[in-house]
């Protein structure tokens, strides 16, 4: 094929330009994988200062509680410390959602309020602050007595450049070499053959003559009054930091170079640290200029903090923690969500020890016998703010009252909260308090799982079902899809259960919706996937985790078709992504007709038919109900073997062929 260079198909009118037709976005399934986590721990993000003016305001804002994402245990213990610190089990749900298979997680430390808000000058509370400089005062990066152990130790840095001292017009100026490295903000000193020394800011660069020119000069223009003329030396003056916090369990280090001393430079000191340190951030209200003599100081390390961090977790209330998840409104990724330090149980009563009783074999005169001493209170768990006794009736209502305020936020923010059977209550307390829920935004767990200390030899940690249920959850969609529902999944380093539930409670339970550890002989294995949804058309949680997908999907990637005009190419374009979508949906086994027509319609309304700049879509779904839990049930007696019932979700089905003993079948 021949095209002529003058064809007007090709080139156009001058100036006119034919832009090729941008593809419309291919539709891709969102993840629901993600787990979110909020509780109480020694370290870690708080008190974030906002960059963005607008939500700042004027002066100084801060963000109390903070999403933040971690790919693994170590980059939860690289952020906000291990097993140390405070007495809540967030490391230890933590733990578990990673060994079960999960891959990502947000972390929300939980922190209670400062007295009054931080402002501008008022820095975050609990913090270790640090004088480094006179005109340079640092603190711990958040809230703590870990921050009290931090060492700082600040080195100035000083490199000669090739360079000619002069006094003019009002200045001091520094002629460089074409290709000299230095910025605006920079400190020079400045030393005269006979040992006159000054340091000297330099205001401006300019840059006289052109660059292809061999006497092309980069000037730099500082201040007047220092040492000029031939002879003069000059040095660049730099900072260097270096930051080691000497946690016997994980030490961390950081190091700053090249670091500027005035706001003006690229690399201001406060901007560097308050941008990428971990560790220390500037002390808000006791920023200055730090500006040298001539005769720099050499190494300064600085250990004792002028003011100690403060640990604060025994102020943490419930509301703090409902602020605290607030926070996920900014995250995107997250599905479901655990807050495994919603409560705090009190810790155990010491026995008394035996009293005398004044009886014997003989008979004597009575006499008084001194009052029994009273049964002392259950001490505090150490998270004062967040404790009550679930075995206590008001203890209960409380609990359950915080869970429904879970469930709310859940319900606003589009995702699953998994929420934990109050432990250490009986069976007719667990129905009474299953009876308070009807969400399927909402899942529950029971009983609470056993698993091995921290450290070796320690006896076993009991730990919430949720975090172990979202790790489960997190594993079967990221090895078989979406459709793939936690049910018959072997929890990793489960090693026993906290309190036992008889096959009758557990059946019972199955039918009100409360997802069962049962131990089984290779192990403990989650028997259910269900909400606490009363609609049976929402009782499955794989039904409501594809909802959740239509929906996002929906909401974030076509949001390109607002700005189409309206027509029969939009509502094909829309139809067409949909139905790829539920294609892939269906190719996974989420929906239970074996063609399209049976497991899914889209209709796409005609623009504007209900309103000006409106387009409804409707789409229909018919999700596959999961197989949950399968137990073979076989009664032997001196006789030999009965004939077994097969139990399916807790219904006896016709007797199956015999076997030698009970076992859980794993899903198909």
């Amino acid at each position: 094929m021949t095209v002529r260079l003058d064809d007007p198909l090709v080139l156009g009118p001058p100036g006119v330009y034919h832009v090729p037709e941008v593809p419309q976005p291919r539709a891709a399934v969102e993840r629901l994988d993600v787990a979110a986590f909020a509780g109480v721990a020694a370290r870690g993000p708080a008190y974030e200062k906002v960059d963005d003016v607008a939500v700042a305001g004027r002066g100084v804002s801060y963000r109390r509680s903070v999403p933040v994402p971690v790919e693994s245990w170590d980059d939860y213990a690289e952020l906000f410390g291990a097993f140390e610190g405070p007495p809540g089990l967030l490391p230890h749900a933590v733990a578990a959602y990673f060994a079960q298979g999960g891959r990502r997680a947000y972390v929300i430390r939980i922190v209670a309020p400062a007295p009054s808000e931080p402002g501008e000058s008022r820095p975050p509370p609990g913090c270790a602050a640090f004088s480094v400089l006179d005109g340079l005062e640092l603190r711990a990066r958040n809230e703590g007595t870990w921050g009290n152990d931090l060492e700082l130790t600040w080195t100035y840095v000083t490199r000669t450049l090739t360079a000619t001292v002069t006094a003019r017009f009002g200045a001091t100026e520094v002629v460089l070499d074409p290709g000299s490295v230095i910025v605006p903000g920079s400190l020079l000193r400045l030393t005269s053959p006979t040992g006159t020394a000054g340091v000297a800011l330099v205001q401006r660069l300019e840059r006289r003559g052109h660059l292809t020119d061999a006497g092309s000069d980069l000037v730099a223009l500082c201040e007047p009054g220092h040492p000029t003329g031939p002879g003069t030396v000059a040095e660049l003056v730099e900072g260097r930091l270096e930051v080691v916090d000497p946690d016997p369990a994980r030490r961390r280090h950081e190091l700053f170079t090249g670091l500027g001393l005035f706001a003006a430079h690229p690399r201001y000191v406060a901007d560097v640290l308050h941008r990428d340190s971990r560790l220390v951030a500037p002390l808000e209200g006791r920023a200055g200029t730090v500006r040298p003599g001539p005769d720099l100081p050499g190494v300064v390390v600085t250990v004792d903090p002028e003011r100690p961090g403060q640990d604060r977790w025994a102020a943490v209330t419930a509301g703090d923690v409902l602020a605290g998840l607030r926070g996920l409104a900014d995250v995107d990724d997250v599905a479901s969500m655990v807050v495994p330090d919603l409560f705090a149980v009190p810790a155990p009563v010491e026995a008394l020890p035996p009293q005398p009783v004044g009886a014997g074999p003989d008979f004597r005169p009575c006499r008084r016998v001194a009052t029994a001493p009273q049964r002392p209170a259950r001490p505090r768990s150490g998270l004062d703010g967040l404790t009550l006794d679930p075995a206590d009736p008001d203890g209960l209502a409380e609990l359950a009252e915080r869970q429904q305020q879970v469930i709310a936020l859940a319900e606003d923010l589009r995702v699953v909260a998994l929420l934990d059977v109050p432990p250490g209550i009986d069976d007719t307390r667990v129905l009474r308090w299953r009876s308070r829920f009807s969400s399927s935004f909402a899942a529950a767990y029971h009983p609470w799982l056993r698993t091995p200390g921290p450290m070796p030899g320690r006896r076993l940690v009991a730990i919430p079902p949720s975090a172990v249920a979202a790790g489960l959850i997190a594993r079967c969609e990221l090895r078989q899809g979406l459709a793939r529902g936690p049910a018959n999944e072997l929890a990793t380093q489960i090693v026993d259960l906290a309190t036992a539930v008889p096959p009758g409670l557990h059946d019972r339970l199955h039918r009100l919706g409360v997802d069962v550890f049962a131990m089984t002989p290779d192990g403990v294995r989650l028997t259910g996937a269900r909400t606490l949804s009363t609609d049976p058309a929402l009782a499955q949680l794989t039904t409501r985790r594809l909802l959740m997908e239509v929906e996002r999907v929906v909401l974030r990637q076509l949001g390109w078709s607002v700005f189409e005009p309206a027509g029969d190419r939009l509502r094909t374009g829309i139809r067409r992504h949909l139905e790829q979508l539920l294609g892939e949906l269906s190719d996974g086994g989420a929906f239970a007709g074996g063609t399209p027509e049976e497991s899914w319609f889209v209709t796409v309304g005609e623009p504007g038919a209900t309103g000006p700049g409106r387009l409804v879509v409707e789409i229909g779904v018919a999700p596959a109900a999961p197989l949950e839990f399968i137990l073979v049930r076989v009664v032997l007696d001196a006789g030999g073997a009965e004939e077994p019932q097969l139990l399916v979700g807790g219904t006896v089905l016709p007797p199956a062929s015999p076997a030698g003993g009970g076992a859980v079948v794993p899903r198909d």
